[in-house]
């Protein structure tokens, strides 16, 4: 087990620092009353039957701090995660559980309070030979206080391992197909404004029961997402997302294939991907 020595690379800090002017003031050591904000493992978990290996990553936080998911919302930083020094390893593909939704000063953001554990799905170069796992992770943490976190973890991986319940109930919320869960084809149309552009996302799906958020994703766009909005007309989802374009008046492009939104509800999460002109 390793707890991290903070950090304060430019990247994170100027993120961390635009989360307190909406949040709360930045504070430089990510220490709580001398003890670390949070500390880092892996879970060394079970070899699968398609080859690869099942582990985590187990992030453990002081009492009422969060970190946030993939997609951090409106006041947060994504978790940057470096892998590259790890020995046997093709490919380390991370499997995301629910986050949780936190609303603050009229911000929403996602991700988890307390603890955290994110399956990873480690491909051997060579199945027959042990993977040395080392990584290195740069995380915001916030409470009253937000702060950047270095934390860095090394763990060699040998045999076929066992079940892990803690790992099993992280992958048993991770996010679904949607279409499994009675998804239909989304549909979005392009408004482009003085600033950006924003993007209505509809699509059919069956009440969930409770809040329903739609976080939409971009990738390989030159458009920043800067606001989310989700509400529910008839059978339809709709999202609708504020897009901040790289340079005033300037268009950006949208591969409609590519846009990749997901679902959360009190009942779960899932995901689609694509959508066409509406």
């Amino acid at each position: 087990m390793t707890s991290h020595r903070p950090t304060l690379g430019a990247a994170l800090r100027t993120a961390l620092a635009a989360i307190a002017l909406v949040t709360a003031p930045l504070a430089a050591p990510a220490q709580s009353r001398g003890a670390p904000v949070v500390e880092a493992e892996i879970l060394p978990g079970w070899a699968t039957d398609r080859g690869t290996h099942m582990a985590a990553l187990h992030l453990r936080l002081s009492p009422g701090w969060h970190t946030y998911w993939r997609v951090p919302g409106d006041a947060g930083i994504a978790p940057r995660f470096d892998w590259s020094r790890s020995q046997n390893v093709a490919s380390i593909r991370p499997i995301w559980p629910r986050p949780e939704v936190f609303d603050q000063n009229g911000y929403r953001s996602y991700g988890y309070e307390d603890e955290l554990i994110l399956p990873i799905e480690i491909t051997p170069a060579d199945p027959a030979r042990p993977v040395a796992l080392m990584g290195q992770m740069a995380l915001g943490v916030c409470n009253e206080t937000c702060v950047p976190a270095d934390v860095s973890v090394a763990q060699v991986i040998r045999g076929a391992g066992g079940q892990d319940p803690r790992i099993q109930a992280a992958l048993d919320s991770a996010a679904r197909p949607g279409s499994r869960a009675g998804l239909g084809a989304a549909t979005c149309r392009l408004v482009p404004d003085a600033n950006g552009a924003e993007l209505t996302l509809r699509a059919p799906f069956p009440p969930q029961g409770g809040a329903e958020h739609v976080i939409v994703e971009l990738p390989g766009s030159a458009y920043r997402i800067i606001r989310r909005d989700t509400r529910r007309d008839g059978a339809e989802l709709v999202a609708e997302t504020q897009l901040r374009a790289p340079r005033r008046g300037e268009a950006a492009a949208i591969d409609r294939s590519t846009v990749i939104f997901t679902v959360l509800s009190d009942t779960g999460m899932v995901w689609g991907q694509g959508c066409t002109g509406g």
